[in-house]
C-alpha cells in the first residue's frame, strides 16, 4: 500500500498539526490562536490539548492559559539523536565493508515488525537488485537484519512477534511459527543470520547485530546481493568480516567487550 493510500486517523492528524504549530519563534500558543491557525473548532483544539498535555507531550501556563510543548518530547527526541549518532558513527564501516567486499552493505533498525533501512552504502560498479533503499521498510522474518533485531528482542516481544500472521513471499519464505521460533534460536546463539531468497528470488543477505552502551542490539547490518554472486559459500568466508564491522561499530557505540562477542 503506498503512502497516499494509507488510511489515517482525524484526530492523531490534528494532533500532530497542533504540535506543529509551535516554533521557536511561537513557542506559545493559545486555544483560539491554535483554533484559527488550524481551522478548528476551540471545543476540538481543547481537548486535543487536553490529551497530549496529559501524555506530556505539551504543558500550560498556568498563569496564561497558554500551551507549549511538553518536555516528555525531550525524550522522543533524544531517540531519533540516538539514531543519528549512529548513522554517523556506521556510516565509514559501511562504507569500508562494502568496498571491502563489492557488494551492498545496509544499517537497519526494528520498527513494530518491519526492518527499516536506516542508512546504506553500494558500490558505485555494482548492479542493485531490489536489495532496499534508506527508509525502506522489510518484513522482519524475511530478511537478515530483521531475524537479528527480533532474535535479541526479549523473549516475551520474540513469543509476540511469533504469534501474528507472516505472508510468504517465496517458497524460501519461514512463515511457521515453530520454524521461525528454532531460526531465532539459532541467530541468537550463533550471532548472525542469513537469508536465501527468503523475500526475493535470486536475493541473498547476512547480517550481524549492533548493540549500545548498554549491551542491546539496537540495530544490524547487513551485505545482500544478487545469488549468483552472493553465494553461499562467498556468504560463509565474508561472515567474520561482516561480524567484526558489526562489532566495531558496536564498540564504538560503547558496547561492553563480553556483548560484543555475542
Amino acid at each position: 500500500m503506498s503512502p497516499k493510500a494509507r488510511p489515517t486517523v482525524q484526530a492523531v492528524e490534528r494532533a500532530i498539526a497542533i504540535l506543529k504549530a509551535f516554533s521557536s519563534e511561537e513557542p506559545e500558543l493559545g486555544v483560539g490562536e491554535l483554533s484559527r491557525r488550524l481551522n478548528l473548532p476551540k471545543s476540538t483544539v481543547f481537548r486535543l490539548l487536553a490529551t497530549l498535555e496529559a501524555g506530556g507531550l505539551v504543558a500550560q501556563d498556568p498563569r496564561t492559559g497558554r500551551y507549549r510543548l511538553g518536555v516528555d518530547l525531550i525524550g522522543l527526541a533524544n531517540n531519533v539523536i540516538d539514531y543519528a549518532d549512529l548513522r554517523r558513527v556506521a556510516r565509514p564501516y559501511l562504507r569500508q565493508l562494502a568496498e571491502d567486499v563489492g557488494e551492498t552493505v545496509s544499517l537497519s533498525i526494528l520498527d513494530g515488525e518491519d526492518a527499516v533501512n536506516l542508512d546504506q552504502y553500494v558500490p558505485a560498479h555494482r548492479f542493485v537488485m531490489r536489495a532496499g533503499w534508506i527508509g525502506r521498510r522489510m518484513p522482519a522474518h524475511a530478511v537478515s537484519v530483521g531475524k537479528v533485531l527480533v532474535a535479541f528482542l526479549p523473549e516475551e516481544q520474540v513469543e509476540a512477534f511469533l504469534q501474528t500472521h507472516r505472508p510468504t513471499f517465496t517458497s524460501h519464505t519461514i512463515t511457521d511459527p515453530a520454524a521461525l521460533r528454532a531460526e531465532l534460536a539459532q541467530v541468537r546463539a550463533q550471532g548472525y543470520a542469513t537469508a536465501f531468497e527468503e523475500l526475493e528470488e535470486g536475493l541473498h543477505a547476512v547480517s550481524a547485530p549492533v548493540r549500545n552502551h548498554e549491551g542491546d542490539v539496537v540495530a544490524a547490518i547487513s551485505v545482500s546481493g544478487p545469488g549468483y554472486r552472493l553465494t553461499r559459500e562467498r556468504v560463509a568466508a565474508m561472515l567474520p568480516r561482516v561480524v567484526e564491522t558489526a562489532q566495531l561499530i558496536s564498540r564504538e557505540m560503547g558496547a561492553p567487550a563480553e556483548e560484543e562477542r555475542g
